[in-house]
């Protein structure tokens, strides 16, 4: 009872999100966006979350455009407490150029607004000594260093969030085929965020959108689709990411070609089974 006073008096002088911060759990502090790169932290708590929930202790999660290294040394310092909540350990990969973006053609690649050579690294260095080997860099053209790396997936370490983070069509679409593997080196469901699909110029017919579009046409068992889940029960409504994160669903992964083996479920007992595995 005194603890409940107390949180009573905190969020009424201080605000409910204020107490998360200060008392809540990692989940909760999670879902109420008080974390730093909320984006990248849903994502890739997502793809631990799916992991466990098939079995597997570890997971492999990518950034494709590492530019300036802030979002991988976020990465990095994600991974402890995401490992921590949920058992399973993260293989932290990153993708660029070390140049700047790739040569930049038509408008397919949105010339309106970038270079061939724009957001190059600036202290390579510097960020390698950060990174300190707590998460790999795969240097070069992504379309020639994807091939390889697809190949080399351990399925035991399934790829299950991606962010593509590297403006134009063209390296995009290159990306994309990190997905194009063999089934089982994948979560059934890999959360994926696109950083450029929500400025004024985005469109279905370049960037990002296109890439998206022409992979969901050429490939009839895996398709990239909105993730459907958020806002889902969040307090804040309108987060901007939340428009930009997505799923490349693996059709043909076995998991969803047949049901689990399982006791049957009533409806009440579906839903705890479904929020105790963090599946909605």
């Amino acid at each position: 009872m005194i603890a409940q006073f107390r949180r009573r008096i905190w969020t009424r002088l201080l605000g409910e999100e204020s107490w998360i911060n200060c008392k809540g759990s990692f989940r909760e502090r999670e879902r109420h966006g008080l974390i730093a790169r909320s984006n990248y932290l849903y994502g890739m708590l997502r793809a631990a979350d799916v992991a466990k929930y098939f079995g597997k202790k570890q997971v492999t999660v990518v950034e494709f455009g590492v530019a300036s290294g802030n979002g991988l040394l976020n990465m990095i310092n994600l991974a402890p407490e995401i490992e921590k909540e949920t058992g399973v350990e993260l293989r932290i990969v990153g993708f660029d150029t070390g140049k700047g973006l790739p040569p930049v053609k038509g408008y397919k690649d949105h010339p309106e607004l970038w270079n061939s050579g724009d957001f190059a690294m600036e202290d390579h260095d510097g960020l390698m000594r950060k990174l300190a080997g707590r998460a790999e860099i795969i240097w070069g053209d992504i379309a020639e260093t994807i091939g390889p790396f697809t190949d080399a997936i351990d399925p035991e370490a399934p790829l299950g969030f991606i962010s593509v983070d590297v403006d134009i069509y063209s390296a995009t679409k290159s990306a994309l085929q990190c997905l194009t593997g063999r089934s089982e080196n994948y979560n059934p469901a890999v959360s994926m965020y696109f950083d450029d699909v929500s400025f004024f110029f985005a469109n279905e017919w370049s960037g990002e959108l296109l890439a998206i579009s022409e992979f969901n046409s050429a490939h009839e068992l895996r398709k990239i689709g909105r993730d459907r889940s958020l806002p889902g029960r969040r307090p804040t409504k309108a987060e901007q990411w939340y428009s930009a994160m997505y799923v490349c669903h693996v059709l043909d992964h076995e998991a969803r070609q047949r049901p689990r083996e399982r006791e049957e479920l009533t409806i009440g007992a579906h839903a705890d089974f479904m929020n105790s595995q963090f599946l909605f």
